[in-house]
Order: structure tokens, then sequence, then C-alpha cells
């Protein structure tokens, strides 16, 4: 009996349904400031600059600086200190001005030398870095071959580069993997390629396009699990929706489906653009369908409880709240794609100008 009172007892003003809505708000809000916050206005941001995944900046660089630094400071010290040991050897002789000179002269030649290999090695690696995150550009796995080529070095220099830099943490989840000519960028992709590897028979001969179409199928991959992901959750947001009496929630929730489909449309015809969505069918979705589910356990309870009923609003403000949120991923995914349309106009309008058809031309005829 107890048991059973404590049951009936319980206090649903202790769990905060309207924070679950603001606790998605301020998630889709700062996932969007990450994907906005220093980025060009010309381009959306991609998986490398992730600070979680790649380091913003040559972690190295400073190094590079240092050792460059080193290198003059030596120079500019020990070469006067070396000529005037030389000229005191000259003037006074002896054993040991000998041996001090030819110590001075050594480190002299040495220092400032290995010093400026060692600065030049950094500023190289971290010239490399940014060009490879900007082979990379939305894609978080690409072929050896093509960072090789933006680079312009060998393979196997390469994936000596692309070892050193994740050893030293410019790269904090990759991998390299197919007999080192893959490069994959982060541990969801890592997941995936996983996945995609066991349905590959180990006997089967690796073509030469192995690699560029292993990167085609783990893009679509991972667009195809939020997709799936994101459609069931849907099905079960109408499945409870469909039972709800309430014009107002079914109004509300009717404004979150139509966006969060919208999200899952563009989606499906631009794969490329599921880098930026993981939390959107991983977390977001099913939370939603779970509070709709609740909204409806509640109001089939026909109680005027003071408790539910503010749960019930807590729950319906949520439900705009998360509404609204959907909305603002779903302009950002579409002003992307706007800026790559007005990047093809101004592509077009550039090469026609560049062959003589411009604007008074057509006037003319």
């Amino acid at each position: 009996m107890s048991d059973n009172k404590n049951n009936f007892d319980f206090n649903f003003g202790d769990i905060d349904f309207y924070g679950i809505g603001e606790s998605i708000k301020n998630s889709v809000n700062n996932t969007l400031k990450k994907f906005t916050e220093g980025k060009d206005k010309d381009q959306n941001l991609p998986q490398t600059r992730n600070k979680e995944v790649c380091e913003q900046k040559p972690p190295e660089l400073s190094k590079a600086k240092g050792w460059q630094a080193a290198s003059i400071l030596a120079g500019l010290i020990l070469i006067p200190s070396t000529i005037a040991s030389v000229l005191n050897f000259f003037t006074f002789g002896g054993i040991e001005g000998a041996v001090i000179s030819l110590f001075l002269i050594a480190l002299t030649l040495s220092f400032p030398y290995i010093s400026w290999k060692a600065s030049k090695e950094y500023y190289r690696l971290s010239q490399n870095y940014v060009r490879f995150l900007r082979e990379l550009g939305n894609n978080t796995v690409i072929s050896v071959r093509d960072l090789a080529s933006a680079v312009a070095q060998t393979e196997e220099k390469t994936v000596l580069d692309l070892t050193k830099m994740m050893k030293r943490g410019y790269f904090h989840q990759a991998r390299i993997v197919e007999d080192d000519s893959l490069f994959i960028l982060d541990i969801p992709t890592f997941r995936l390629y996983k996945e995609k590897k066991k349905e590959i028979p180990e006997a089967r001969v690796k073509t030469e396009s192995e690699d560029e179409v292993l990167v085609e199928d783990l893009s679509l991959e991972r667009a195809r699990e939020i997709l799936d992901r994101g459609k069931v959750a849907i099905n079960e947001i109408k499945t409870s929706q469909a039972k709800i009496n309430d014009a107002n929630f079914k109004s509300n929730v009717d404004k979150l489906l139509k966006n969060a489909t919208d999200i899952l449309n563009i989606v499906e015809k631009y794969p490329e653009k599921s880098y930026a969505l993981n939390k959107f069918g991983d977390y977001y979705l099913p939370t939603t369908a779970k509070l709709v589910e609740t909204y409806y356990d509640f109001e089939m309870m026909r109680t005027d409880d003071s408790k539910i009923l503010n749960s019930m609003n807590q729950i319906n403000e949520s439900i705009t709240t998360i509404g609204e949120a959907f909305d603002k991923i779903k302009v950002e995914l579409l002003s992307d794609r706007a800026m790559d349309i007005k990047t093809d106009i101004d592509t077009i309008n550039l090469l026609l100008n560049q062959e003589g058809y411009t604007e008074d031309d057509w006037s003319k005829e």
C-alpha cells in the first residue's frame, strides 16, 4: 500500500517539461553558433571547424616561430662570440683557446642550421594542415591520394605527415585505413566505415576507384542513418498526435512536423549537409516524440489536477520552442543552399563576361 501511495503522490512538478524544450532550443542555438562563428559569409562551416574534431589553428605554429627566432637569435649571439674567440686565439694562441674556438665554430654552424631546419619543418606541417582542411571541405572522409595531390607530394610522405599530425594533436578523432589509402576525420564516420566493411568480402579485389566509391558511400550512409531515425520518430509523433484532442497542441505539433519533414527532405536531396545534423535524429526528434506521447498520457487522465495541467502547458510550450528551433535549422540549411546558388550565378556571369556576352551585347541584338 505504501508503494502505491508513494506512486500516487508523485510530484509531476518535479519534471521540468518546459526545460526540455529550452534545452533543445539552446542546443540548436549553440550548434548553429558553432557553424556560424568565424565562418566566411560565402561558405558553410564543415566538421573541420569543429573544435572536438580538429584544432582550429595549427597547434605547433608557435614552435615554428620559436625555432625560427632561436635560429636568428643564436646567429646574432654566436657569430660575434666566435669571431672574438678566433681573433683571441690568433693573438694569444694556446690549446685552450683553440678548443674554445673550435667549439664555438661548430656551435655557430650547427645550432642555427638545426633550429632553422626545425622551424621549416614545423612551418611545412602547419601549411600542409591548412591545405588538408581546405581539401576536406565538407567531407569527413577522403582518399590519401587527394590529400597528397593538394600538397604536391607523394602518398607515402602524406601518410607520414598525417600520422605526425594525429600524434601531435592536430586531428583528435582521425584514422588512416584501407592500407593507408583512406583518411577518416571523425568517430561517427569511422563507425559507419566499420559497418560498411562488414558488407565487403575480404577476398574481393580492390579496384582503382574503390576509395572514391567508399568516400561517397560513407557520406550517403550518414545521411541515410539520419533519415531512417528521423522518419521513425516522426511516425511516432504522428501516432501520438492523432490520439490527442487539444486542437491548439495539435496545431503546434503540425508546425513542428512540417519543419522536421522539411529538414529531412533537404538531407535526402543534399546528403552532404548531414554532417551538421547528428543530434537531430539521435536526440531532438526522439525527445519530441516522448513529449507528445506524455502529453497524450496526461490528457487521457481527464483531471483538473493543477500539477498535471501545468505539466501539459509546459509540454505545449516546449513543442512550440522546439518547432522554432527546427525552423532555425531549416533556414540555416536553405540559406547555405541559397549561397551555393549565388556562387553558381556569379560564376556564370563571370564566364559570360569573359566570353564577351555582356548585357549591352544582348540589348543590341
